[in-house]
């Protein structure tokens, strides 16, 4: 699931960050959250699409029938190649909740 900085994206973010931190100090061992950011204009290669699902969510499908390990294996290239990857805390950091854009003033997160 993709979003811009929006209420929704915030709210996510912070409650998985939340269950993270949640977990790691019960003692479990657990991956560091990460947020990954596609650039405004990145092109979506042939084989996968962006879905605006609702509002200000996004998805990347395949454009066609494929396994599912070969869908994991196109979405690893194309993040490695085009998302900008941190980890939920800076990300938090980077973007305060009050600086969100409601998820319904796409023509205000779109010119972002």
């Amino acid at each position: 699931m993709y979003a811009a900085s929006t209420f929704m994206m915030q709210e996510l973010t912070r409650r998985y960050f939340d269950d993270f931190l949640d977990l790691q100090e019960a003692g479990n061992t657990v991956e560091v959250p990460q947020i990954y950011t596609i650039p405004k204009s990145t092109p979506i290669p042939s084989h996968i699409i962006l879905t605006n699902d609702f509002l200000a969510r996004f998805t990347l499908q395949p454009s066609h029938g494929m396994a599912l390990q070969d869908l994991n294996r196109v979405l690893d290239e194309f993040f490695d190649k085009h998302a900008v990857k941190e980890d939920a805390e800076s990300w938090i950091e980077r973007h305060p909740y009050p600086s969100s854009t409601p998820d319904d003033a796409d023509d205000v997160w779109m010119k972002k």
